[in-house]
């Protein structure tokens, strides 16, 4: 697996946008915390919303969140 993200595909999670519109993005990105015992980000994209999960140390939380954000662009997809 990559050991790193890169800022494009975290706008890509984030947003659904491979770009920043030229007006920028309808409102200001909002950041949550999942309580819930999900191990894998999650986003909202319409209302720019990502929500991290959390994790007990930062490797376990690091290796979700790459996981979650490299495998997001298939999401969807059959």
């Amino acid at each position: 697996m990559e050991n790193r993200v890169t800022q494009n595909q975290l706008l890509m999670f984030v947003t659904g946008a491979d770009r920043v519109p030229p007006l920028g993005f309808p409102g200001e990105p909002t950041l949550n915390f999942l309580h819930t015992g999900t191990v894998f980000p999650e986003a909202n994209t319409c209302a720019l919303i990502l929500k991290l999960p959390l994790h007990t140390t930062y490797e376990s939380f690091s290796d979700s969140m790459i996981s979650g954000i490299i495998q997001s662009p298939c999401f969807g997809y059959a």
